[in-house]
């Protein structure tokens, strides 16, 4: 694990990193520069649990995930990164990612590529397929199909893992994004 130089209760704007990562998955389409990232808990008394990221009002939420700097770090935490920047996105696109937040904990992040679009997806499975396909797309198939075995389970999807027929879905799902 990459040592942390700021302490719990923390907060900073995205690193240029950070902004140059996320960019390549939305584009312009995101306020980066309002964009800050808590090392610290969203709930009061620190009930947010240790494992727990939180985007409830466009500010990204860790306490053990937390880096200096996702850009930076290896490939699940990107994901994650990724994950939550989702999050960020559909907030500046008008959904109610707070209401549907509270919520989260019992909804599924698993999907199928079933030909729909991405906005016929839930909150939380629509951040789930934005932040596998940049999996598949910055570190390879082997190694989604590795984050996609583990026991930690990172990437979501159900369905047929034929590469070629995998990146049709994807491309199909995602057509048109990032929706500006």
């Amino acid at each position: 694990m990459a040592e942390q130089a700021q302490q719990e209760g923390s907060l900073r704007l995205l690193t240029p990193g950070e902004i140059k990562l996320a960019k390549s998955v939305f584009g312009n389409s995101v306020t980066y520069h309002k964009v800050w990232i808590h090392h610290d808990s969203y709930l009061p008394l620190g009930m947010q649990g240790d494992y727990a990221a939180l985007t409830p009002n466009g500010e990204l939420y860790f306490r053990y995930w937390y880096r200096d700097d996702f850009s930076t770090s290896t490939a699940n935490l990107q994901h994650l990164f990724i994950h939550e920047m989702s999050h960020v996105w559909q907030r500046e696109r008008g959904m109610y990612v707070k209401l549907c937040g509270f919520f989260s904990w019992a909804v599924s992040y698993r999907y199928g590529l079933d030909k729909r679009t991405l906005r016929q997806y839930p909150l939380e499975q629509q951040a789930q397929i934005i932040a596998d396909h940049f999996l598949l797309e910055n570190f390879g198939y082997a190694q989604w199909l590795v984050y996609r075995d583990r026991s930690q389970d990172i990437v979501s999807y159900d369905g047929v893992l034929d590469e070629s027929t995998l990146r049709e879905r994807y491309a199909y799902t995602l057509k048109g994004f990032p929706y500006v």
